[in-house]
């Protein structure tokens, strides 16, 4: 099987009129597993040819297992005329197996073909709709109508034929078929979506068979994904009506599933607003159904419809009596005898679902959850637990009042000597809830002492969970102690050291924050800037060829930039009290025309200042570019971090240049990132708010060209501000939860490693790129690539004569882009480099990825290989023998001589 994998693409499998009809058959199967591949091959009009040359075979199992081949292959020939003649040929076939070849060829040809679907049209139409044609082919070919979708005029007769075989042949395995081909179609067109939907509701009300109802009932489901907006005018409420009168639970069911589905549409939520609707009646009705199934499903539709009209500011009538059955149903899940956690789940997501549109009822779900918390079982602690914690992310301060029961319970799980692993698992989101509760609050002894003694009892991998909690919401000082203990706990030396990393980056920033007064701001920060420079050196340590830590070490470098610039800020405040201006200052300032030159040192220093800070936004922006994996939360991290470095850079500026006012930009993405963050980031954008304000006083009191002791006063308080708040760490630096990287393979390659490729003087030089896109185990979970940007740049090293030749009017470095689309994760870039001059140059092959929305990540891979173009021999006039003066022109080389004489020769 292995041998014919790698064989058919390259030699065409030998001669397939000469081996057996098994070997055909494993030469079928190879290339329907092989679907992902084939568009590798090398040679298709070979592998075409020698396939295609057994349809001729007087073996109708041959031809047969031809067709099928062909068929799997479709997607790299959908365009060969032969191939098409020869499937429209066997339908004719008198042979049963040939034809049903033809047919599984002609479905995966009509998929794949304009040409082939609409040519192949009438010909279908004419063997579904004759008389000679058995039963079981009609059946057969009647699928293969869904794709004679390409124009309006095929598909209105396509339409239409199927039309006519409803009545003709009413047996349900005909109808099955028949509506599943009308359905797809209309799936396709759009524009038939309409007719569709009231075909099928007639079949449903008028069918009595339960299949033919779940097949309708099914493709309604599949028409209400693409265009709930399409359905006509009193559909959904013929639908309810419908579901209303049947007895059948399985039909109700699915009715609701299509309601579900069509919820999910903004017009049919605001066509259903309104409590005394059909619709919302029905969906109350069963919303205290005695079947947990329908209640569930009853109850997403009425929190869909409200959710709705909180974001759309509408009017929202009967919102009680939905939170009142939803409670309910909650209630009775929890203390009900049959455990139903698929179930419970997604009733406490319609919980989460309400207060993410409205927080007025982060209350009401919180203190129904945290009475049920001492009293729930093990199964469904868990589930209360995460709610909590995914509403307490909302509106942390609700959390508060279960403070107590929270400790508590956490008390009596830390007296368990030997705790079981749903316990461990309740005792880490337990934690994690203290930890929202406290998101900017200080703590006090007796709490932290409770999480100290969970600790005590926990399995390493829970503590290090607790640890990684604390940092993500900025407890420092509680993963400090966690992450100590943790550090000799474990066998490999590359965890060590990563635990290492991060008991010295907790260490730094509890240093920042918890001081009480005994150092100054500076010592503060320089012993801050000392622990962020052992946690990137244990960082170091930590890597691996496998798991670099790339984002991580580039985060902690630029906090500890960062942490400088503040030190050197400072610093330089201090010098207006330290150092006088010169006494050149006025002839400096009549000079340069600057007002700010009178204060001497501290202008030049203030102004250095400003471009440091410039320099660490520029460094946040580009780690964000290089975080295409990253989740929201992560990217809003390092946007809040860039936009700091922006406000200090403006609030510096403002003092040493005059006009320089705070710009509005970051003054409305400081104003609309607090309304929309999540609470791990609230504290960063509060503190930075806490700046932008006090920026704001320094603009206005910077209009008299003069640096004062006040400006230097009130930048000490915005850095004291900022070194006081919390730094929580973005979840992808724990997580990674969507994994996508690039290989490259570049070609040419020199024949040995590291050395030079050699170009001929005056060619040029064919660079291909291939590369594969590998993915984790959810691709795509946060951005999908919609394109991969390769760049290869060239640029001059050295040349042995370039003394001699001049350089100015000759570019050095040329910059080629392309943009290629992956076709199933793979992509080639080809690019054609010219070299104007011999010497050395350095190819830099760098690839990018593009998303969707356009935006261009710096992922990488980047590769890099040198060229040596020979330099042509220099040439140098010569002195000929019986000539007067010197030629025109006359140039020399090893093999050669061409003289033009200027002036007669003398005898």
């Amino acid at each position: 099987m292995r041998l014919l994998i790698y064989t058919v693409p390259n030699f065409g499998i030998l001669t397939l009129r000469r081996i057996s009809n098994f070997l055909r058959l494993w030469v079928l199967r190879v290339c329907q597993q092989s679907e992902k591949h084939l568009d590798k091959m090398s040679n298709v009009d070979e592998f075409v040819r020698r396939v295609h040359s057994v349809i001729y075979s007087n073996d109708p199992i041959a031809r047969a297992l031809t067709l099928r081949t062909l068929g799997a292959v479709a997607g790299i020939i959908p365009e060969r005329q032969q191939v098409h003649h020869s499937i429209r040929r066997s339908l004719d076939s008198h042979d049963n197996v040939e034809v049903e070849a033809a047919v599984y060829a002609a479905i995966q040809f009509a998929a794949q073909s304009k040409t082939f679907a609409v040519s192949m049209c009438n010909k279908i139409s004419d063997m579904i709709q004759g008389q000679s044609t058995p039963a079981n082919m009609k059946l057969q070919l009647i699928p293969i109508l869904q794709y004679m979708h390409h124009d309006t005029s095929t598909a209105a007769m396509v339409r239409t034929v199927c039309l006519n075989l409803l009545p003709s042949y009413p047996a349900q395995d005909f109808l099955l078929i028949t509506l599943n081909a009308l359905t797809q179609l209309a799936v396709a067109t759009l524009v038939d979506i309409p007719s569709q939907v009231n075909l099928l509701l007639k079949y449903l009300r008028s069918d009595s068979r339960w299949q033919v109802k779940s097949k309708a009932l099914k493709d309604l489901h599949l028409l209400a994904k693409p265009g709930a907006h399409l359905w006509p005018p009193g559909s959904i409420d013929s639908l309810v009506e419908m579901a209303l009168w049947t007895k059948s639970s399985n039909v109700l069911l699915l009715t609701l599933d299509v309601i579900n589905v069509l919820a999910e549409s903004p017009k049919v939520c605001h066509d259903y607003k309104n409590p005394t609707s059909k619709l919302r009646d029905f969906c109350s009705r069963h919303s205290y159904s005695s079947n947990p199934i329908i209640t569930t499903r009853a109850i997403q539709i009425l929190v869909k419809i409200l959710c709705y009209c909180y974001k759309e500011n509408l009017e929202t009538e009967g919102i009680e009596d939905v939170i009142s059955a939803l409670e309910t149903f909650i209630l009775l899940l929890f203390f009900s005898e049959e455990r139903y956690p698929h179930q419970l789940k997604k009733a406490l997501k319609c919980s989460v679902q309400l207060c993410e549109a409205k927080h007025d009822h982060c209350k009401i779900f919180i203190e129904l959850l945290g009475c049920q918390l001492e009293s729930a079982n093990d199964d469904s602690i868990t589930s209360i637990c995460e709610t909590l914690g995914a509403i307490g992310s909302l509106q942390p301060e609700s959390l508060l009042p279960l403070l107590g029961n929270i400790l508590k319970l956490l008390s009596e799980l830390s007296e368990i000597s030997s705790p079981t692993d749903q316990q461990i698992q309740t005792k880490v989101i337990l934690c994690t809830l203290v930890f929202q509760s406290l998101c900017g609050f200080q703590w006090d002894t007796e709490t932290a002492e409770v999480i100290f003694r969970v600790t005590l009892n926990n399995n390493q991998w829970a503590n290090y969970k607790i640890g990684r909690s604390a940092v993500r919401y900025g407890h420092h000082m509680i993963a400090l102690n966690i992450f100590t203990k943790l550090t000799d706990q474990v066998s490999s030396e590359h965890l060590h050291f990563w635990l290492v990393c991060l008991r010295e980056m907790s260490k730094a920033e509890s240093c920042l924050i918890n001081d009480k007064g005994k150092n100054s701001l500076v010592d503060r920060i320089n012993e801050a800037i000392v622990n962020y420079n052992k946690a990137i050196a244990a960082l170091k340590a930590a890597s691996t060829p496998s798991n670099n830590l790339q984002f991580q070490a580039e985060y902690m470098r630029i906090r500890a930039e960062f942490l400088q610039c503040l030190v050197q800020l400072l610093h330089t405040c201090n010098i207006l009290c330290i150092v006088p201006p010169p006494a050149i200052a006025s002839t400096i300032v009549q000079t340069t025309r600057d007002e700010y030159q009178r204060h001497g040192y501290i202008t030049n220093q203030i102004r250095k200042c400003v471009k440091d800070f410039k320099n660490c936004g520029d460094m946040y922006w580009k780690l964000y570019q290089t975080a295409f994996d990253a989740d929201p939360v992560t990217l809003e991290n390092i946007q809040i971090l860039q936009q700091t470095c922006a406000v200090l850079e403006h609030c510096i500026e403002s003092v040493c240049v005059t006009g320089i006012k705070l710009k509005e930009e970051s003054t409305k993405f400081i104003s609309h990132t607090l309304q929309t963050a999540k609470l791990e980031s609230r504290q960063l954008i509060k503190g930075c708010q806490d700046a932008a304000k006090i920026v704001e006083i320094v603009t206005e009191s910077s209009n008299q060209q003069t640096i004062t002791h006040k400006q230097t006063e009130l930048i000490e308080k915005i850095v004291e501000v900022l070194i006081n708040t919390s730094l929580p760490l973005p979840r992808y630096f724990f997580q990674v939860l969507q994994s996508t990287s690039l290989k490259l393979a570049i070609s040419p390659q020199p024949r040995v490693m590291g050395e030079f490729i050699s170009v001929q003087a005056g060619s040029q030089l064919t660079v291909k790129v291939e590369g594969v896109i590998q993915h984790g185990q959810t691709p795509g979970l946060f951005r999908k690539i919609d394109g991969v940007l390769v760049t290869v740049t060239s640029q001059f090293q050295s040349s042995n004569k370039g003394k001699d030749l001049d350089t100015k009017n000759i570019e050095t470095t040329s910059v080629l882009n392309q943009t290629v689309v992956p076709h199933k994760d793979f992509f080639v870039a080809q690019f054609l480099l010219a070299f104007p001059r011999g010497g050395q140059y350095v190819l830099v092959i760098e690839a990018a990825v593009v998303d969707k929305e356009g935006n261009v990540w710096k992922t990488g891979p980047k590769s890099t290989l040198t060229v040596k173009v020979p330099e042509e021999p220099k040439l140098a006039p010569i002195n000929m023998p019986g000539m007067t003066g010197s030629a025109n022109v006359i140039l020399m080389n090893e093999d050669s001589m061409f003289i033009r004489p200027s002036q007669k020769k003398i005898m």
